[in-house]
């Protein structure tokens, strides 16, 4: 019997924070400033297993678990809003190589962007940083009941771009985000922007920096 035909790659699944955007630094920032009101000194390994990667109401869930009290996550989450878009002109800043990435990757692979960030954030970006009409669909964290490590987000992404997981490369920066998507049956290339290469160990392919990154080596995931 002849063995099936292995799916060809047709979308590339974009993750934004860490992939796209350098601002973990400023999400940090506005995480530990809306949390001193409670008397919670969030550090930077705190905030990195509490809220990296993950939706900001899953990050003040974590958060309020570590520290045994009750937050007003409502208001805590407009905010953060208010506090990052106020942060982001003097810090914005993409990583090398990963604008010029998508641009390339258009011309062969419908793509798509998986953020668990606001709506709001994810459309300040996308069209700040002159991509956001390369993308088919963006989902943001408020497009989901449960964000990442769950791999809803990337189901729901394969599913409106009317393709199978296994026709999906994902590419991403946390651990909680490589779970995500290949819980969800997507390939996943993990990328040392945030992690260390450890924490993206149950990716496929795991790499430095986005000019390691091209087309052929997406579809030689599925090969």
């Amino acid at each position: 019997m002849a063995n099936k035909e292995k799916p060809r790659i047709k979308a590339v699944l974009f993750d934004m924070n860490g992939i796209i955007i350098d601002d973990e630094h400023i999400h940090e920032m506005s995480f530990r400033e809306t949390v001193k009101p409670y008397n919670i000194n969030l550090d930077h390994l705190t905030y990195l297993n509490c809220c990296a990667g993950r939706t900001d109401r899953a990050g003040y869930e974590e958060i309020a678990s570590k520290f045994s009290t009750t937050l007003s996550i409502d208001d805590l989450l407009n905010q953060k809003s208010q506090m990052y878009l106020k942060l982001f002109p003097a810090n914005k800043r993409s990583y090398d190589g990963v604008i010029e990435l998508i641009h390339s990757l258009a011309k062969d692979f419908t793509l798509a962007l998986t953020s668990s960030s606001s709506r709001n954030e994810v459309d300040l970006i996308t069209k700040e940083f002159g991509i956001n009409n390369e993308f088919k669909i963006t989902i943001s964290g408020n497009d989901v009941i449960k964000g990442k490590p769950n791999p809803e987000p990337y189901l729901i992404t394969a599913k409106k771009l009317g393709f199978s997981s296994k026709e999906c490369v994902v590419i991403e920066d946390s651990r909680s985000g490589v779970i995500s998507a290949k819980t969800a049956g997507c390939y996943c290339i993990g990328v040392t922007t945030t992690h260390l290469r450890q924490d993206l160990d149950q990716a496929d392919l795991v790499v430095e920096n986005f000019s390691s990154i091209n087309s052929q080596i997406i579809q030689e995931l599925a090969s």
